[in-house]
C-alpha cells in the first residue's frame, strides 16, 4: 500500500518489480508501454517500465480505491486524466456511505457524490460518531449528530428524557422504603438544534478552513448565534493531573482536549493546520446572543459568549456485547433533579480505577475505602457526614433480610426465568408456557454475571455535576452477591453490594455512602440508596431508536 501511495504521490515514477497484477489481462496499451528484456547479457540499456498513466483504467480506478479523500484530492491536481480518474463518483460515493450509518439513495441536493462530501468535508465525523457529550458546567449537554438527505444538512439534536407517567408503592423487602416506578420518555428536541450545517448555503472558506470558525444555521429566531470549528488534541505526554481536560479521566477516550482556555479558544493554537492535527473525536462550539436594529445593523452589541467542547465516546465502551451486556447508556431518575444519563462501563475487578480531575474531598477510591471502612465499623466519620436536604432520617438504621443461600442452582434458575419473564412482558409476547422452568442444559448454559460496574454521568446536576461517578458496584459476581430478590417486583433479580455517590451543592464534601444495586435485566437497573431508604431506577437508551425519529 506505501508503495502504491509513493506512486500516486509522483504519477511520473515509474511501478516497481514488486507490483504486478498478475489476475488482470494485458490490453492493448499495456503491451505497448512495456517492451520485452533483450536477452543478450551483454546488453547493459535498462528497460522501459509501466507508468502509472498507461495503465488500463479499471486498473488505476481499483487503486485509488485504496486511498483516502485526501490522497484523492492531491492527485488529482497532477494531470488531467489522473484528475479524471480520482473525480470519479463511485469513489466518493463509497465515502459518503461509509460514513452515514445506513447509507443514503442518492446525493441530492448535490449533483455528485464528490460535491456532497465536499461540501461538508471535513465534518463528517460528526455523523459517523453520532454521540457527542459537552462540558456544559454541572448539567452537562447530550446531543446525537445526524445527516438529513431532505435539506442536505449536519445536524445534531439535544437528548431529552422526560419522567412519564409513575406509581408509588412499598418495597415489600422492606416496607419503609418507597418506590417511585420510571417509565421514561426519551425524545431529541428537534425544534432547536445544536449544530446544522447546511448544503444549500455551502460554506464559504477565505482562507485555511480547519482554522476557520464556520457560522451555522441555528437559535436566530431567538438572536442566537452560534458557530463550529475543530479541535487539535493534547498528546498524552503533555497531559498533567492538574489540566482542565475533556473527555474527563472516568470516561475512557483515544483523545483528549482542552476545555479552559483564558482567550476562549480564540487563538489559532487551540485549532489544528493540517489533517493529521485534527481531532475526529472533538469539536467546539461557541454561542452568544447579539442585539441589533434594522436601521444599525453592523452595530450589534455581543453578550454571554461561552463556548462548548463536545467529544464523542468509543462504541466499544457503551455498546453491549456477550462478554459486556450491563455496558452502555443508561437514563436515570434522580427526583427533584429530574432524567440524567448515563455511561454504564463494565469492567475487570482487578483493572484499575480512574481517579476524578474535578477537584473534591479526595480520590474515588480513597472515598470508597473510608466508605467501607465505616460500614464496616457499624460508624460514621464525623468529618464525613453530610446533612443533605434529601438526605431525610439519613442515620436510620435499615433492617436487612438474611443473606440468601447462593450456591444451589435454583438461584440462577430464579434470575433466568425472571429476565426471561421481563423481556417477553416488555415486548408482549409473553404466554402461558413461558412460565415452566428452563431445561437442565440450557440452565447449565448460564453464564454468571462478572466484573465492576462504573456508572459515570454524562449529564449531572449541582451536586454531582456530569462526568462523576454516580454509583459503583465494586463486582456484580458471587463476592459482591448479597441474596437474590424474592419479592413481586423484583423476583429473581441479583441484589450486589454497590456504592453510591452524594455530594453537597457546587460538589462540595462529596463521599460514598453504602447502596445495593438491584440487576432487574439487562435494560433495567434499581439502585437501593440505604441511608436515604430510596430505590431509583435506571433504564437503557437504544441511540439508534432516537436517531430514526
Amino acid at each position: 500500500m506505501e508503495t502504491i501511495i509513493g506512486l500516486l504521490r509522483s504519477p511520473s515514477t515509474s511501478l516497481s518489480s514488486t507490483l504486478s497484477v498478475p489476475s488482470v489481462k494485458k490490453s492493448d496499451a499495456t503491451a505497448e508501454a512495456v517492451s520485452s528484456v533483450p536477452s543478450d547479457p551483454k546488453n547493459t540499456m535498462r528497460p522501459r517500465i509501466l507508468n502509472l498513466e498507461a495503465l488500463p483504467a479499471e486498473i488505476i480506478n481499483h487503486i485509488l480505491a485504496f486511498l483516502p479523500p485526501p490522497s484523492l484530492a492531491s492527485l488529482s491536481r497532477t494531470c488531467r486524466l489522473l484528475r479524471s480518474h480520482a473525480h470519479n463518483d463511485l469513489l466518493w460515493m463509497a465515502f459518503v456511505q461509509n460514513t452515514v450509518p445506513g447509507g443514503l439513495q442518492s446525493p441530492s441536493p448535490a449533483k455528485s457524490w464528490r460535491d456532497l462530501y465536499v461540501a461538508h468535508h471535513p465534518y463528517w465525523f460528526l455523523v459517523q460518531n453520532k454521540l457527542w457529550f459537552a462540558d456544559v458546567p454541572n448539567n452537562g449537554l447530550l446531543i446525537l449528530a445526524r445527516y438529513n438527505s431532505q435539506n442536505g444538512c449536519i445536524e445534531a439534536f439535544r437528548l431529552l428524557a422526560e419522567h412519564g407517567h409513575h406509581n408509588f408503592e412499598a418495597w415489600a423487602h422492606n416496607h419503609e422504603v418507597i418506590i417511585h416506578t420510571f417509565n421514561p420518555r426519551i425524545r431529541l428536541w428537534l425544534d432547536d438544534p445544536v449544530i446544522k450545517l447546511g448544503y444549500d448555503k455551502g460554506i464559504n472558506y477565505n482562507g485555511d478552513r480547519l482554522q476557520q470558525e464556520v457560522a451555522m444555521q441555528t437559535g436566530r429566531i431567538h438572536g442566537i448565534c452560534s458557530m463550529i470549528s475543530l479541535c487539535r488534541p493534547i498528546s498524552t505526554a503533555l497531559q498533567a493531573p492538574a489540566m482542565a481536560l475533556w473527555p474527563p479521566a472516568t470516561i475512557p477516550a483515544k483523545e483528549r482536549v482542552r476545555n479552559e482556555s483564558a482567550t476562549k479558544f480564540r487563538s489559532e493554537e487551540h485549532r489544528p493546520r493540517t489533517l493529521d492535527l485534527m481531532s475526529d473525536r472533538t469539536f467546539r462550539i461557541r454561542k452568544w446572543l447579539e442585539f441589533s436594529n434594522l436601521m444599525q445593523p453592523l452595530n450589534a452589541i455581543r453578550m454571554g459568549e461561552e463556548v462548548m467542547t463536545f467529544s464523542t465516546l468509543l462504541e466499544e465502551s457503551y455498546m453491549p456485547t456477550r462478554e459486556k451486556p450491563w455496558q452502555g447508556i443508561w437514563v436515570g431518575d434522580y427526583s427533584g433533579h429530574g432524567c440524567e444519563f448515563l455511561l454504564v462501563l463494565q469492567c475487570d475487578v482487578t483493572s484499575p480505577m480512574t481517579l476524578s480531575r474535578t477537584s473534591s474531598t479526595g480520590s474515588i477510591p480513597g472515598g470508597m475505602t473510608m466508605a467501607r471502612a465505616n460500614a464496616d465499623v457499624g460508624l460514621q466519620d464525623p468529618d464525613r457526614v453530610l446533612q443533605l436536604p434529601e438526605a431525610i432520617d439519613s442515620h436510620r438504621v435499615v433492617p436487612s433480610d438474611d443473606i440468601a443461600e447462593l450456591a444451589g442452582p435454583s438461584t440462577w434458575q430464579l434470575e433466568a426465568d425472571f429476565a426471561n419473564r421481563y423481556d417477553k412482558e416488555a415486548r408482549g409476547t409473553k404466554n402461558i408456557q413461558d412460565d415452566d422452568p428452563p431445561a437442565p442444559d440450557a440452565q447449565a448454559s448460564m453464564e454468571i454475571p462478572w466484573g465492576r460496574l462504573e456508572a459515570i454521568k454524562l449529564t449531572g446536576d449541582v451536586n454531582v455535576p456530569r462526568g462523576e461517578y454516580t454509583w459503583i458496584a465494586e463486582d456484580i459476581g458471587p463476592k459482591g452477591l448479597t441474596r437474590v430478590a424474592n419479592e413481586q417486583m423484583f423476583v429473581g433479580a441479583r441484589t450486589v453490594k454497590s456504592w453510591g455517590h452524594i455530594a453537597g451543592r457546587g460538589y462540595r464534601h462529596d463521599r460514598f455512602i453504602r447502596s445495593q444495586l438491584i440487576m432487574i435485566s439487562h435494560d433495567s437497573l434499581a439502585q437501593y440508596w440505604e441511608d436515604f431508604g430510596h430505590i431509583s431506577f435506571y433504564k437503557r437508551v437504544n441511540i439508534d431508536d432516537c436517531l430514526t425519529e
